[in-house]
């Protein structure tokens, strides 16, 4: 695989997340001073702006849960009145939510329009799409939004957008997409038609799709068909669904699969999110975003201040032409995010960056090798290390005449090494030599330094 510069995949983070992270270093520093301007600077640039994208609502949210935790500091020490500073913000953000009282729907024209892309980027975008966010915001206002969702629906992809570009996904050969983000996919309709219309075009499909849902009020027989239907979902249940979700068990006369709201379970985020802790990771693949605003490459992140959401959304533009190779699930939980990523090219040809993204440095300065940051889509350094120790050496060369047996089954297609092609030759004694590397105290040794 050829190598290439990080710098042609990364952009410049927006001005919210800049101002974000200046307003944290200022506050943990506890330099109400420069917190003040800081603060002010942002409202200013706030005020001066027509409309918030979805993104950029978020940071503002996350500046304002900020300011929240902080508030007792903020308040006792600022000179002027910082509180009436914040109000400020809040009622941008609301007049904001005001304005958009209308939910548009989004066709596919204007979306591909907006993003400017090239064919080649376009068919990239699809082939390594993750996520299919059908909505943007969400009627519910969960306390603990891994993705910091924005309450109440904003916009939806129109029906016949999303019916194009769910067979773009299948013509690019992608093989499956969770159909929900920051939203609950049960809120998506149009002109009548609801998320069983969609999982019926899906089923047309040689695409698999997965849907995790808090069942919105009002959406309990959209609920009922697509269980009817056998769909393939899941109702994340919370102390505010519990009952409702219980009564449509009862109707059906059968138990849905859930997953809980339990402290052990979820990782605190949104209105919980301290801004001090670090966490593992929320997000668990690597790949493309689709949203009403856009596409976005993520890379998982650990939860902490500098990225709430758990992972890193670098936006999708007409200078993009890296994109990491999509891995979901149990395939992603080997990517090495102290590792430069994996990708292709826009002709898609095999090929990895030559250093690590600004991200990936973060993630391995607050990686304190702790068990509990183990996350989901990214193997821990201590985990990484620990196949350099002795006892994984010294198991690696007691396992060394099965291995061989495997590599063999994998790589030579005829009965013997004799009757090999050249190529499966090399392949073969290339992986049986760095097995064997890999089985010396030396090389471990130097390996690990």
């Amino acid at each position: 695989m050829k190598p290439i510069s990080a710098k042609t995949l990364e952009v410049e983070d927006s001005f919210w997340e800049q101002k974000k992270n200046e307003f944290l270093v200022a506050v943990y520093e506890q330099d109400v001073q420069a917190a003040e301007q800081i603060y002010e600077v942002i409202v200013t640039h706030a005020e001066a702006c027509d409309r918030f994208s979805e993104n950029s609502e978020k940071v503002l949210h996350q500046i304002q849960t900020i300011f929240k935790r902080f508030s007792p500091i903020l308040l006792s020490r600022c000179p002027s009145d910082i509180n009436a500073t914040s109000k400020r913000l809040n009622q941008l953000i609301l007049n904001g939510l005001k304005r958009s009282s209308s939910t548009p729907h989004v066709n596919f024209h204007t979306w591909e329009t907006r993003l400017g892309l090239d064919g080649r980027q376009k068919k990239l975008v699809y082939k390594t799409a993750m996520t299919f966010q059908l909505t943007s915001g969400c009627s519910n206002y969960c306390r603990r939004c891994n993705e910091w969702a924005l309450p109440r629906v904003r916009s939806h992809f129109a029906y016949a957008a999303i019916q194009i570009i769910l067979d773009q996904m299948t013509a690019q050969q992608n093989k499956d997409i969770c159909l929900y983000g920051a939203s609950d996919p049960l809120d998506w309709e149009d002109s009548g038609k609801t998320l069983v219309d969609v999982i019926a075009y899906c089923n047309t499909l040689p695409l698999a799709y997965s849907l995790l849902t808090k069942v919105p009020r009002g959406k309990e027989a959209v609920l009922k068909t697509l269980l009817k239907n056998h769909s393939n979902l899941s109702v994340s249940q919370t102390f505010r669904n519990k009952t409702r979700i219980q009564k449509i068990e009862q109707d059906l006369g059968h138990p849905i699969s859930k997953q809980h709201d339990l402290d052990e379970l979820l990782i605190p985020a949104r209105l919980d999110e301290d801004f001090v802790s670090i966490k593992p990771s929320i997000t668990d693949g690597y790949g493309t975003e689709i949203t009403p605003d856009g596409a976005w490459i993520i890379v998982p992140t650990f939860t902490s201040a500098l990225h709430p959401f758990g992972h890193k959304k670098i936006a999708i533009t007409a200078d993009t032409w890296f994109f990491p190779v999509k891995k979901t699930g149990r395939n992603a939980l080997l990517v090495d995010y102290f590792k430069p990523l994996e990708g292709v090219d826009l002709d898609q040809n095999p090929c990895h960056l030559k250093h690590l993204l600004t991200v990936q440095i973060e993630s391995i300065i607050l990686d304190n090798g702790t068990d509990e940051l183990t996350p989901p889509g990214m193997r821990s350094l201590k985990e990484y290390l620990s196949i350099f120790e002795e006892p994984a050496r010294l198991q690696r060369k007691k396992l060394t005449p099965t291995v061989f047996k495997k590599i063999k089954a994998q790589v030579i297609s005829s009965a013997s090494f004799k009757t090999a092609s050249p190529e499966e030759k090399t392949l073969y004694l290339k992986k049986i030599q760095h097995h064997l590397t890999l089985c010396r105290e030396k090389t471990c040794a130097m390996a690990r330094i």
